[in-house]
């Protein structure tokens, strides 16, 4: 059973302790803030007349123990193991050890239970948990055969972990065999001893050693506030503003806001800090420190290291890189011509994702650096020759030398200055290289790939901040930090039921009675309330100011207030800004930009009119000022490469038939068959490159069932002869010239012409609601068969014909029967009645010239016709669509 500290040790004042010997007093604290706060305490003992203290050792308990342990080695008959594991060492042992035990169960999450098993030996040891028999589990069973062969794993390494040091120490305190650490030991921050603790205690107290609690006034608050809030959100806001209050109106005070969820909430909390400290009520500028580590691996300078250690960890064992893992080591920068050339290394990311690279060789991403970025270029190419020389295993310690090596060459960290956060990151990720290097013994020999994942998972597993800031007033903590701290004011938010007491969370490989028994934390609903209550009251004291606040609901969900607040009387708080003043009013529409200049040219493709007919600020914005969606990395299975390999196979088939009699003839003697597949084996040695054998058998074999079926459509239509595939025509208007590119031109019997454009995709096509309209899209075919093609023979059919697996169709429009399914007559669309084939001919060629004429007179009203014309739009952020009120220009035209 646990040991509570009240009665146990007698008390001493923070004046006392700076009255001791500080060479003869050691005080041990339960974390790393603690220690921080008393030796600021003291400091603040000295003035004028006392200049100099003997400050007393103040460290953690987990420290201290580490310490003593070193000091342990140095005794040959202490039993000390040559090498030391620490948490993350400890776990990976315990992963071998359960991938070994439980090959069979493949499904095993072997991190998760290797984390549990490593909580699980450290309670039972710190504890003294004894499963008695009967009362085993299944998973007790498991975790005991575990821990038997991880201790034989230690052992066979001659290495111990933490836990097993911390027997040593103890054992020696018990035998005698350590001398004292000082004559006055003072306890700071624990409100409970484990067994194993209070039994060290106890054997040094009996050694002759003074065993002192620190016990400061801590007065409970006079002013406790309960407040109630809509959402988290403005329960937030409320806490800040409250903040901001206090420290204007107290300009030395400080102030703390404590919440239950600050990891979770972070990303909020910053974001409402960083408005509310901003606020022009401010007397003064004013900083908060929000203690919150990320995982190191997170940090800019970290990640950088990951993602070029990456690259040439595939690079060097002969692999292909693909342009996204590239991508993100060019945009980590940190590197050679970090600054000076950022932005063309942004640009050479941007260029594969625009041109639909799948992989780059070494030698290809070398060249395009030099090309790009040639101060990058010369370092990378040190770099890689040295990931090239590595050996194919070494030790741990061997491979953070070589990667250290890499990173220099490569001039990591750059050439730039750091930053205070940049340069304590760069400490801690050096740190955790020694960190790995020293493991070397208990992890073996590495590959270069296996070397850096562990790398990585270490880095995952590091939490780092930067160092608080010491001119800052208000702090953002969590519950645990607010531990025995103590502000002018605090404001503690998220106090609902479901965060005190929280729910048990007790170590599943423990059989639930033994961690009752043993009084052990985290394990049932008694201890979580007791632990809560401890909690409760201390916030009480953490300020004569308290404020004490929960949100009623979280989206849909209510919330209730904790047991241990709910019988204070609640005030209800909104979240408002101060009423504005009378403005004037002025209204500016600003939807015109300037026009083309005379006598310059502006080129682009019938998307530019298509574009400038659904938004024409999309058009202004994507074609006049080059902003656009970055594209994203290309895939395998991107359909990009099937449409092209179906485009393509056409292209060969009609090149060779070239007419409809060559067709027909083909499929009566039974030849078509072999010019498919001819067609289709060509396609896919230009298109398909990037596939393997089977994924290229498979698009081969669904292509054929497409071609197969749209031939057989393409037969029974009227006879015809192929003018053009995949040709490229012009048009030019004022100081517009387009282009476009026609999958195929047929010419027909009567000397007319049809044209065709193919789509791959399985989405709906319906171009009579597309080009009936007083606006027209999808202006591909109109445009050419209204100006385009009215420049040459008269154009008579149009049609979007779909090679898709599921459905081979054609749909269009045509001035008279040729024989193709699914085109229509104008008297089959009723937008159209009335109309001769030359009215809409004529009515599509000014409506492509109006068009025209508003792009280059640079009109760019923010508004659309239909919701579905913005689906695939790049460049939605910029046009703010969402903040448009209903009824605005931006619903329709």
């Amino acid at each position: 059973m646990q040991e509570t500290m009240d009665d146990t040790y007698d008390p001493i004042s923070l004046e006392a302790l700076a009255g001791l010997p500080g060479e003869e007093t050691l005080v041990l604290t339960v974390n790393n803030r603690l220690a921080r706060r008393i030796l600021a305490e003291l400091s603040r003992g000295l003035d004028a007349r006392r200049q100099v203290m003997a400050v007393p050792a103040i460290v953690p308990l987990g420290a201290w123990l580490r310490q003593a342990a070193e000091q342990l080695s140095f005794d040959a008959d202490a039993g000390s193991a040559a090498h030391v594991l620490d948490a993350f060492g400890a776990r990976q042992l315990w992963r071998q050890v359960i991938q070994a035990a439980e090959a069979e169960h493949v499904l095993l999450d072997t991190a998760q239970a290797a984390r549990l098993a490593y909580e699980a030996d450290w309670l039972m040891s710190d504890w003294r948990i004894v499963v008695a028999e009967g009362l085993e589990t299944p998973e007790y069973l498991r975790f005991r055969t575990w821990r038997k062969r991880y201790r034989e794993l230690l052992d066979s390494l001659d290495a111990e972990d933490e836990n097993l040091s911390c027997e040593r120490v103890m054992q020696a305190v018990l035998d005698g065999g350590m001398a004292l650490p000082a004559r006055t030991l003072v306890l700071a921050g624990f409100n409970e001893f484990s067994p194993r603790l209070a039994l060290l205690l106890r054997a040094l107290r009996e050694q002759g050693m003074d065993v002192l609690q620190l016990r400061e006034p801590r007065p409970a608050a006079v002013d406790v506030v309960r407040v109630l809030a809509d959402e988290p959100d403005a329960e937030w806001r409320l806490a800040a503003r409250w903040a901001v209050d206090c420290m204007n109106r107290d300009p030395q005070g400080r102030y703390a806001i404590v919440s239950p969820r600050l990891q979770d909430d972070v990303v909020l909390a910053r974001r409402v800090m960083h408005v509310e400290l901003a606020s022009p009520d401010a007397a003064a500028p004013l900083a908060c420190n929000i203690a919150v580590g990320r995982p190191l691996r997170d940090w800019p300078v970290a990640r950088a290291a990951l993602a070029w250690l990456d690259v040439l960890a595939d690079y060097a064992r002969g692999a292909d890189c693909g342009p996204q893992q590239l991508g993100q080591a060019l945009l980590a920068g940190h590197c050679a011509g970090g600054g000076a050339e950022a932005a063309a290394r942004a640009a050479l990311d941007a260029r594969w994702r625009r041109t639909r690279r799948l992989r780059l060789p070494a030698a290809q991403f070398g060249g395009e650096l030099g090309q790009y970025a040639p101060l990058l270029a010369t370092a990378w190419g040190a770099a890689l020759d040295a990931a090239r020389a590595c050996p194919g295993a070494a030790a741990c310690d061997a491979w953070m030398r070589q990667f250290r090596h890499m990173l220099r060459a490569l001039g990591f960290p750059g050439d730039g200055a750091l930053d205070s956060g940049a340069y304590q990151a760069m400490e801690a990720l050096d740190a955790a290289f020694d960190r790995l290097a020293g493991l070397s013994a208990a992890l073996g020999p590495q590959d270069f790939r296996s070397a850096l994942g562990l790398l990585e998972q270490l880095l995952a597993e590091t939490a780092f901040q930067p160092q608080r800031d010491p001119a800052a007033r208000l702090d953002v903590l969590g519950l645990l930090e607010a531990e025995g701290g103590r502000w002018d004011g605090v404001w503690v938010l998220g106090l609902d039921d479901e965060v005190l007491p929280a729910a048990p969370r007790p170590n599943p490989l423990i059989p639930l009675a033994a961690l009752r028994r043993a009084g052990a934390p985290r394990a049932t609903p008694e201890r979580e309330l007791q632990w809560a209550a401890e909690l409760y009251a201390d916030l009480l004291c953490s300020g004569p100011q308290v404020r004490i606040s929960h949100a009623q609901r979280a989206g849909e969900r209510e919330l209730r207030p904790s047991p241990f607040i709910a019988e204070l009387p609640a005030r209800s708080l909104n979240v408002c800004s101060p009423e504005p003043g009378p403005a004037d009013m002025e209204s500016l529409v600003d939807d015109r930009g300037p026009g083309l200049a005379a006598g310059s040219v502006t080129r682009g493709g019938s998307a530019l009119l298509d574009t400038q007919s659904r938004n024409p600020l999309w058009a202004y914005v994507k074609y006049r000022l080059g902003a656009v969606q970055l594209d994203g990395y290309a895939e395998l299975a991107d359909l990009n490469a099937r449409g092209n390999f179906l485009h393509r196979a056409l292209e060969v088939a009609w090149g060779t038939m070239g007419s409809h009699e060559a067709l027909c003839r083909l499929a009566g003697d039974g030849g078509l068959a072999a010019l498919v597949d001819e067609s289709l084996n060509q396609a896919a040695d230009d298109c398909l490159q990037a596939y393997g054998p089977a994924l290229r058998a498979l698009e081969i074999e669904r292509a054929r069932k497409v071609l197969k079926d749209w031939l057989e459509l393409e037969r029974q239509r009227q006879p015809f002869r192929v003018l053009g595939r995949e040709d490229e025509q012009r048009w030019s208007y004022e100081t517009l010239e387009l282009s476009l590119r026609l999958d195929r031109v047929d010419e027909l019997e009567d000397g007319s012409r049809m044209i065709i454009d193919y789509k791959s995709g399985a989405g709906r096509l319906d171009p009579k609601s597309s080009w009936t309209r007083s606006r027209p899209v999808d202006l591909q075919l109109p445009l050419y068969a209204a100006v385009v093609g009215g420049e040459g023979a008269r154009v008579a059919a149009l049609a979007l014909v779909r090679l898709h697996a599921r459905q081979v169709e054609a749909k269009g429009l045509a001035e008279g029967d040729i024989g193709l399914a699914g085109l229509n007559g104008l008297q089959d669309w009723p937008e159209c009645a009335g109309l001769s084939w030359d009215d809409l001919l004529r009515r599509w060629r000014a409506a492509v010239e109006q068009l025209a004429g508003e792009y280059a007179a640079g009109i760019a009203r923010n508004e659309f016709l239909r919701r579905d014309d913005m689906k695939y739009c790049d460049v939605l952020p910029f046009l703010r669509l969402e903040e448009e009120e209903p009824g605005h220009a931006g619903q329709g035209a």
